[in-house]
């Protein structure tokens, strides 16, 4: 007894080649676009691509401290240039240069305020605030005459100034007063 086994036979309905081929590729274009849609998305919402575990290494290290850290200054002498416009009123204010920029507590610092004006500066003065005091400082004429010249003063730095240096240069000429704040550091 032999048992028949049945032929395959080839179905009309049957898809070639070519129409297989095309829809393996609408197939992966379909889910490459859907990973490219997700993929924008996560960037969009800012998903961050690492894992959490994989963030928690290097990242960690670049977290602030609570306590602010204080904007980096230059070292040594600076100078700041100010212009006001030809229309201003008041004593004219165009440098100020500490030297230097970055004293240690207890060294010392020359400030000099160069001013000129129509009518001779009778005072030129800096209220220099640091972290917990603001202190006035009285400039003295250095060089130049009173209708224009460089105004200084020496002084030895008290504490610290890590968060809070702000210095407001103030020349009077009669009534007329120029106020200028120059702000290096401050915390907000």
């Amino acid at each position: 007894m032999s048992q028949d086994i049945p032929a395959m036979k080839s179905s009309k309905n049957q898809a070639t080649t070519g129409q297989v081929a095309s829809a393996l590729i609408t197939v992966a274009v379909i889910i490459a676009a859907s990973g490219f849609a997700w993929y924008w998305m996560q960037k969009q919402a800012g998903v961050p691509e690492k894992s959490p575990s994989e963030q928690s290494g290097a990242e960690s290290a670049a977290q602030p401290t609570p306590t602010p850290t204080p904007t980096k200054l230059f070292h040594g002498k600076d100078t700041y240039i100010v212009s006001r416009g030809s229309l201003a009123k008041g004593p004219n204010i165009s440098e100020i240069t500490f030297d230097p920029l970055d004293p240690a507590v207890g060294a010392t610092q020359t400030i000099s305020v160069k001013v000129a004006h129509n009518s001779p500066i009778s005072d030129v003065s800096v209220k220099l605030r640091t972290d917990t005091k603001t202190t006035p400082l009285k400039l003295t004429l250095s060089e130049g005459t009173e209708l224009g010249g460089t105004w200084k003063t020496t002084w030895t730095v008290p504490e610290s100034y890590m968060y809070n240096y702000i210095a407001t240069i103030i020349a009077s000429s009669g009534k007329e007063e120029t106020s200028i704040p120059i702000t290096i550091r401050e915390r907000k």
